[in-house]
């Protein structure tokens, strides 16, 4: 009898070591857990020793640094889609574990739906395909919200929107200012709900796709410029939550 006992007890143990539970942080101590594509990963952003210490990711841990003691994983996969992150977040158990340990969790998703999208879109195409895709990229985000919010109720969701990364006069252009938009007026809605924040840098880059981003080397991502404005748009409206 008492070996079996044993033998419970050490289940139960080993269990809470392989998948620890989601624990309330203590003041001061936030665990800030980063997803998405390769805005996340800091594409574009300058390196240091190798590090893109530059990218937003780095520099929204610098400044939360500032008043806090600050543990950050950054799961940033260039490259990856709204479907792509909704099915590693389904699968991944060990990510879903980390992320309901989570005070703070970024998403930046949808831009390589948006380039998937204007290079499938024949110019003679009417706007009922781009709809279509918008649609679909739609409910897929609604998935991918919810489910971080049955994962984690509490934490601080901050989630990205799109910039239109082409200047005037690009063959792009035009799509760009269409598609940014319409991403950004639909995930707007989730900054209704609690302890979530939407960051729309639309209007900021309007007219600095040269200045802010690689689009002369015809490279959408930010440069350090471009990321720190991202990142004063977050500290913005992180400050205005916590008030």
């Amino acid at each position: 009898m008492l070996k079996k006992w044993v033998f419970v007890v050490i289940l139960v143990v080993s269990s809470f070591v392989i998948y620890p539970p989601a624990t309330a942080e203590s003041p001061g101590d936030i665990t800030y857990i980063a997803i998405g594509d390769s805005l996340t990963a800091g594409l574009g952003s300058s390196e240091e020793n190798y590090l893109r210490i530059h990218g937003f990711v780095p520099q929204f841990t610098k400044y939360l640094r500032g008043e806090n003691n600050v543990s950050v994983e950054n799961y940033g996969i260039p490259g990856l889609s709204s479907t792509g992150l909704l099915a590693l977040l389904t699968a991944d158990e060990a990510l879903q574990n980390r992320l309901k340990t989570a005070g703070i969790i970024s998403v930046s998703i949808g831009g390589n739906d948006f380039l998937q999208t204007i290079r499938s879109v024949p110019e003679d195409e009417d706007e009922a395909a781009l709809n279509v895709r918008l649609e679909i990229l739609k409910r897929t985000y609604q998935e991918t919200y919810k489910l971080l919010r049955q994962l984690n109720p509490d934490a601080t969701i901050i989630l990205l929107g799109l910039y239109n990364p082409y200047p005037e006069s690009h063959e792009w252009t035009d799509l760009g200012a269409k598609y940014a938009p319409l991403f950004n007026g639909f995930i707007e809605e989730y900054g209704d709900e609690p302890k979530t924040l939407v960051i729309d840098p639309y209007e900021a880059f309007k007219g600095k796709a040269l200045e802010w981003t690689h689009i002369a080397e015809d490279d959408i991502h930010p440069n350090d410029k471009g990321y720190s404005e991202i990142v004063n748009l977050i500290k913005i409206a992180y400050e205005k939550s916590i008030e």
